[in-house]
């Protein structure tokens, strides 16, 4: 497994957006696997989550409609069988990496 990035226990703001969704701010990781390297689990870390997505960290920019399934949260644990894609991605990184946002589609 990649581990994309040291977790900081720190509190990551919550930016200002024109999201309909409340996101809800989260502390701890996502487990992905993309389309093109399903083999490989890369865990990034999410700064917050709604019902139709959720807003991570990368170390490495994500380009914009990569598709893959989110397979855990951690550090809870919680297995999930979620369809994901990437809506967005920050062209230039802050101290952490790039933001990237991911859009859920399908069903979980």
């Amino acid at each position: 497994m990649i581990h994309d990035q040291s977790i900081r226990p720190d509190n990551a703001s919550i930016d200002n957006n024109r999201r309909d969704r409340t996101r809800t701010e989260f502390h701890g990781e996502a487990v992905l696997r993309w389309s093109h390297d399903f083999d490989t689990p890369v865990r990034y870390r999410v700064l917050d989550r709604s019902d139709g997505g959720m807003r991570i960290i990368s170390q490495f920019p994500l380009s914009e409609g990569m598709t893959g399934i989110i397979t855990r949260y951690l550090p809870e644990g919680t297995a999930v069988h979620q369809p994901m894609m990437v809506a967005w991605s920050s062209s230039t990184p802050d101290d952490d990496g790039y933001h990237c946002g991911i859009w859920f589609f399908g069903s979980n």
